[in-house]
């Protein structure tokens, strides 16, 4: 009987140890959008389909660089949450696919052959009223520009960060480039520049600057969590922005990227956007009741494709102007 009985555990162990692994099923995301979204959505997704998920997360300039070296043999399958003018600038590394729930989308918030819309951005200022020592909230770009205000102001850098190169593509398309570059030069010659853009409002709140350059669902967020901070929207106008996904061409899981985009424009997924105080893209899902409603809004008529077309020459003339005035 023990003979048997090892016989029959050899067999066994044969038949365990040379059975195919079955590979779980995944996606990989590269993506700039804050902690909390990843936080809120991935784990529904993951819930929902099976398909576990890779995040890397950095700055889109610096995933940008990434995918642009994989090109030849991509790692990532999705890119989410950057501006649309990084895809749009860069139409060789992605692939045109349009989610299920395109037919749901507000209309003219979407024009890019490649890239769809994930949420619907403003810019805003976040400003921490205690720490201006006395000076009046700037309610403009063009105030925002005087140089009572040098080294009051916290920003990305924009040839790093997307958000911070939408606020620079906003003035010159709102001022013209003429006057628009003469107002970003005393924009810049004020801000304290960082690497990061979730870094702006952190600043802010924290109180070591009294004035940051951001997106209005990053103010929110803190001044909900009880921080000593407000909204001011320019008066002399907004973006009201697409924050864009895409499929990465040639994506080793492409099915997979499809179904994480199918997935991020669904009515669930716009649900949570909007309840973490960004702006949903589907017509059907209404905004968070905390924010200016989108109709109140002072916008600029923001031209993505011009954006996207002249990324190139103005992000070096961003780089040129900063040694003139750091």
């Amino acid at each position: 009987m023990k003979k048997i009985f090892l016989i029959v555990s050899v067999i066994a162990s044969i038949t365990f140890s040379t059975a195919p692994t079955i590979a779980a099923e995944k996606v990989t995301v590269c993506t700039a959008v804050p902690q909390v979204f990843i936080d809120e959505l991935v784990p529904m997704f993951e819930k929902q389909t099976g398909i576990n998920v890779e995040i890397i997360k950095a700055g889109s300039g610096e995933l940008l660089n990434r995918l642009t070296a994989e090109a030849a043999r991509p790692m990532a399958d999705v890119l989410w949450s950057v501006d649309s003018s990084v895809v749009d600038f860069n139409p060789t590394l992605f692939e045109a696919y349009a989610p299920a729930g395109t037919d749901a989308l507000l209309e003219g918030i979407s024009d890019s052959e490649k890239a769809s819309p994930f949420s619907a951005v403003v810019m805003a200022f976040i400003v921490n009223e205690s720490k201006l020592d006395g000076l009046p909230i700037p309610q403009s770009w063009l105030e925002l520009s005087d140089p009572k205000y040098d080294d009051y102001i916290s920003s990305a850098k924009a040839n790093r960060s997307g958000s911070s190169y939408i606020q620079l593509a906003t003035v010159l398309q709102g001022y013209g480039e003429e006057r628009g570059w003469e107002i970003y030069k005393g924009l810049l010659a004020n801000y304290v520049l960082s690497d990061s853009s979730g870094a702006v409002p952190r600043f802010v709140n924290d109180g070591e600057l009294a004035i940051g350059v951001t997106l209005e669902d990053a103010v929110l967020r803190f001044m909900q969590g009880g921080g000593p901070v407000q909204i001011v929207y320019p008066s002399d106008g907004t973006a009201f922005h697409a924050d864009a996904m895409a499929l990465v061409a040639g994506a080793p899981n492409e099915g997979n990227g499809k179904a994480f985009l199918d997935f991020m424009m669904s009515s669930d997924a716009q649900t949570i956007v909007a309840e973490q105080g960004r702006r949903p893209v589907r017509g059907d899902v209404p905004s968070n009741p905390a924010l200016v409603p989108a109709n109140e809004l002072i916008r600029v008529d923001y031209n993505n494709a011009w954006a996207a077309e002249n990324r190139k020459r103005i992000v070096s003339a961003w780089e040129d102007m900063l040694l003139d005035v750091q």
